[in-house]
């Protein structure tokens, strides 16, 4: 795979008034039956995504997937709970009349007690057939957690890839209303004691014997306020190689600097990471931070093809549309290059806080075409 035939190198995103000019736009061109599916959290962007859009006009049908995570009574989201009620308020007066709520009940733990939100929501969504209605399907991860947006999208991402071959075209569409304030402002409480890698990326590859004797490169996307997670994952992984990737540029100018400032005794004086390694990748741009890892771990593969190839780990600790990112160049290599051996390495957490300082921090909405017609031949 060479730089030039990345699936996503020619890219659709538009954000602020782009946002509007494209939705109007498009449901405007003829008529859409659309699929939304939410997230129903706490986190108050929830019905931030689906409100605009619905505004924007069009005719067709306007359906809901509601997805519906319950993190156990112990969870220090609990504490939210009015907000979430709030939020599925919200969201019934705004699809009234124009479509119906489907409730999508994603088991986070197993009867013994392990975590398989993962794995329950990638089969929630089983075939391709259940979209045959829809146009268009509109995934908000604002609301969601990463554990379960990631392998969400992979495998919607996967259908779709399945229907193409078959000539179909449906669009896959992802939603976030960004704001790296309040994600900054989102703690998660209650980390496991390990990291994992998450279901459906390429776990078994990367812990098999058979590649063993390959070297293992670490592609941490860094956010603010993950020590504990950065430490648990080195140990987890265990990489030869870590090569951070910083947002650059980003709003706040020094963001990159306060978050190496933040890691800089574990990353430089502990893990020995040589400043050479660091990334660079536009905060606000998904797809930016999807090229820069392919090229990244494309170079690595070709400088260790003598040792076999490598394995590399990646690990989303920043905000959604960087995670996005990740998710992106996970998938690609996971699919379309088995001789290159990616996983997502992951903390998993029993839920959130959020800290407020009083103000309310403005949000931008995101749009992220991933597939369909844009890309058709």
């Amino acid at each position: 795979m060479s730089p030039d035939s990345l699936r996503w190198r020619d890219y659709f995103l538009r954000d602020g008034e782009g946002f509007d000019e494209f939705w109007r736009a498009f449901l405007a061109e003829r008529k859409r039956n659309l699929l939304f599916v939410l997230g129903h959290g706490f986190d108050a962007r929830m019905c931030d995504g689906i409100e605009r859009v619905l505004n924007l006009g069009g005719e067709g049908t306007r359906d809901v997937a509601l997805i519906a995570f319950d993190e156990g009574a112990e969870s220090p989201s609990q504490i939210y709970l009015a907000q979430r009620t709030a939020n599925g308020e919200r969201l019934e007066k705004l699809v009234q009349g124009r479509g119906t709520i489907g409730h999508r009940d994603i088991k986070m733990f197993s009867d013994d007690n392990r975590r398989i939100g993962a794995r329950s929501i990638a089969q929630e969504f089983a075939s391709s057939a259940e979209f045959r209605s829809y146009t268009d399907v509109v995934v908000d991860i604002s609301a969601l957690p990463r554990s379960l947006y990631m392998p969400l999208l992979a495998k919607l991402l996967a259908l779709f890839d399945g229907e193409a071959k078959g000539g179909e075209k449906r669009n896959l569409h992802v939603i976030v209303s960004h704001s790296p304030t309040i994600d900054g402002a989102i703690v998660e409480e209650g980390l496991e004691e390990s990291a994992s890698y998450l279901f459906g990326f390429a776990a078994a590859a990367l812990e098999s014997e058979s590649t063993s004797g390959q070297p293992k490169i670490w592609i941490p996307v860094l956010g603010k306020r993950q020590p504990a997670q950065l430490e648990r994952i080195n140990q987890f992984v265990m990489p030869d190689e870590i090569c951070p990737l910083l947002p650059s540029p980003a709003r706040d100018p020094r963001e990159g600097d306060s978050i190496m400032i933040e890691y800089r005794e574990l990353l430089f004086d502990q893990l020995r990471v040589e400043p050479r390694n660091i990334i660079y990748a536009a905060e606000s741009n998904p797809f930016e931070v999807y090229r820069q890892l392919m090229r990244s771990i494309l170079h690595y593969d070709r400088a260790l093809k003598p040792l076999g190839g490598c394995k590399v780990a990646l690990s989303a600790m920043s905000s959604k549309l960087a995670s996005m990112g990740v998710l992106l160049a996970a998938y690609e290599l996971g699919r379309r290059d088995p001789k290159v051996t990616v996983g997502v390495a992951h903390v998993e957490s029993q839920g959130y806080r959020v800290e407020s300082n009083g103000t309310a921090p403005s949000t931008t909405l995101f749009t992220m075409w991933l597939s369909g017609e844009c890309y058709a031949a």
